[in-house]
């Protein structure tokens, strides 16, 4: 009995030290256990009238050896942060400020809209701090010759007096308003890219480094920009244009006016949110992985708690989210949702990845 004491107690240590191995983001080895069934194996073989009497420390040792190996969490990539899993409620309250506007909006172009509350649930994630670079974007353009939905059709949107206007021959090395980006603005986020330009960046990223980058989910998405809040803004109830990047004129519900930059920024700036991501409100819009379906939280909170959801199967329109340096406070709400054609780029949308090992 003693000795099944004490290895019991080293077995907690180095449980112990496996947790937190985890906390810190590094791999949690079971090495230490499988050393310690093999000893215990080897004493059992020389002792067979102590097996009975072992044997519920041998299970228990088996059972944290694959636990400990399922748990386990990778060494996070340069800028990503890990997104913890968990379940949420996703969408907004019905009385949220912008939430009628967004469905009126979305009225007048023909489509059913809907931030329907829902619960769901969440695995574990990486994602970067930062929405990808101009100058990252110029790494993968250099390394694969790729051309962009906007270099293979000659134009982007451009936007010039706060009217959008046809920018022929803007790409991914241009600005808002169409003019070639200066190298003070290569650690501003990459725009004029369309949703294939993103995931063929996301595929480049995969391919050199043998692990999975992908365009978050909607789902992923909003959890990551909420960080635990259930307020409109993972700041609470309002956001000022201290805190993000967006057209200061329409501040959020009918809050004092702040600054219209008329520009990206860089994409360190400002406070990250609790989870240590930057920008996730404003500056650019994100693409996500999702079709976008007006009505998809509806079949969702019909299915009760939805886990990993990924969209609807098919559709038109993909997803952004997170508002823009020229969107209203409204459009930058954590749940508001919208959507343009894969092959689509302009002024105010860009991307950031995910990692799954």
């Amino acid at each position: 009995m003693k000795r099944m004491k004490r290895m019991t107690m080293r077995g907690r240590a180095s449980l112990m030290r496996g947790d937190r191995a985890i906390d810190d983001g590094v791999v949690a080895a079971p090495m230490e256990w499988l050393v310690l069934l093999l000893l215990s194996w080897l004493r059992l073989t020389q002792r067979k009238w102590r097996v009975a009497a072992m044997l519920p420390a041998l299970l228990l040792a088996g059972v944290m050896v694959f636990s400990t190996a399922l748990y386990a969490v990778v060494p996070a990539p340069k800028n990503f942060v890990l997104i913890r899993g968990g379940e949420f409620t996703m969408g907004s309250q019905e009385s949220e400020v912008g939430r009628d506007a967004a469905k009126a909006v979305y009225k007048q172009l023909g489509i059913d809209y809907s931030e329907t509350q829902h619960q769901v649930r969440l695995s574990n994630f990486y994602m970067s701090k930062y929405s990808v670079t101009v100058s990252e974007f110029r790494s993968f353009v250099e390394a694969t010759g790729y051309r962009t939905d906007a270099e293979k059709g000659g134009f982007s949107v451009i936007v010039i007096d706060g009217e959008a206007k046809k920018g022929e021959g803007v790409n991914w090395r241009y600005g808002v308003s169409g003019s070639v980006r200066p190298e003070s603005e290569a650690n501003h986020p990459v725009v004029h890219v369309s949703w294939n330009d993103a995931v063929a960046y996301g595929d480049w990223m995969s391919k050199k480094s043998g692990k999975t980058y992908r365009l978050p989910t909607e789902a992923e998405r909003e959890y990551a920009c909420r960080a635990g809040t259930t307020t409109p803004f993972n700041t609470g109830n309002n956001l000022t244009t201290e805190q993000a990047n967006y057209d200061g004129n329409y501040p959020y519900a009918n809050n004092p006016k702040g600054v219209y930059r008329q520009n990206t920024v860089p994409v360190n700036s400002f406070s990250p949110n609790a989870w240590g991501l930057y920008t996730m409100h404003g500056n650019v819009n994100e693409w996500c992985s999702d079709w976008f379906g007006g009505r998809y939280y509806d079949e969702c909170k019909a299915s009760g708690t939805v886990s990993n959801p990924a969209g609807p199967a098919t559709g038109s329109n993909r997803v952004i989210r997170g508002g823009s340096w020229s969107n209203s406070a409204e459009y930058c709400r954590s749940a508001y949702r919208y959507c343009f054609t894969p092959d689509y780029r302009n002024h105010y949308v860009g991307f950031r990845l995910v990692f799954v090992p």
